[in-house]
């Protein structure tokens, strides 16, 4: 009795293992979901900064448009996409206003704006994926993919990034905030 019962729970754990496996090789099968990240201050320039990370929500899709990289690269109507919408807030004041560029005087007025520039990577398990950022963007950097936006002192925005890939076996991302300055960057 006792061997068989054995038998039976060893064969479950097998069965077990093999769905599982299957499932993760699969890939596809899986769509990311809200992260569990937890809220709070991104960093910059190894330092905190105050543009508060409330939330993130990803999701596969199909764009709607034909997009133009500013580097010229085509992505037509149906490019699959993989997106990630942040909810930040810039908590910057004017007593507090985001950081001068470098080598710069605080730009004047210093109403506590900030003007940020997030790239984005995405990975599948520990291995970088190519993806193109084809995100509607409020400000460019030349050589750097990335999405520009500007944060009045105290705004919540969602920001939705788009990146242009096929991959569906994406295991993690990372937003890092390339850019955080008073003005557009020269």
């Amino acid at each position: 009795m006792k061997k068989s019962l054995l038998v039976i729970t060893l064969l479950i754990v097998c069965l077990i293992i093999v769905v599982g496996v299957a499932f993760y090789l699969s890939g596809d099968l899986f769509s990311p979901k809200a992260s569990s990240v937890k809220p709070h201050y991104l960093s910059y320039n190894g330092e905190t900064s105050k543009i508060f990370l409330v939330d993130v929500v990803t999701s596969y899709s199909n764009t709607n448009d034909t997009f133009t990289t500013q580097d010229r690269q085509f992505f037509d109507k149906g490019t699959p996409i993989f997106i990630i919408t942040l909810t930040i807030r810039n908590d910057y004041t004017s007593d507090n206003p985001a950081p001068p560029q470098q080598n710069q005087v605080q730009t004047s007025p210093a109403d506590g704006t900030a003007y940020l520039y997030l790239t984005s990577q995405l990975y599948s398990q520990n291995v970088k994926l190519n993806a193109t950022d084809i995100s509607v963007s409020d400000f460019s950097l030349p050589k750097v993919s990335g999405t520009g936006l500007v944060l009045s002192s105290g705004e919540t925005k969602a920001v939705t990034i788009y990146l242009a890939t096929s991959q569906t076996n994406i295991s993690r991302y990372e937003v890092n905030l390339y850019f955080l300055g008073d003005s557009i960057p020269l």
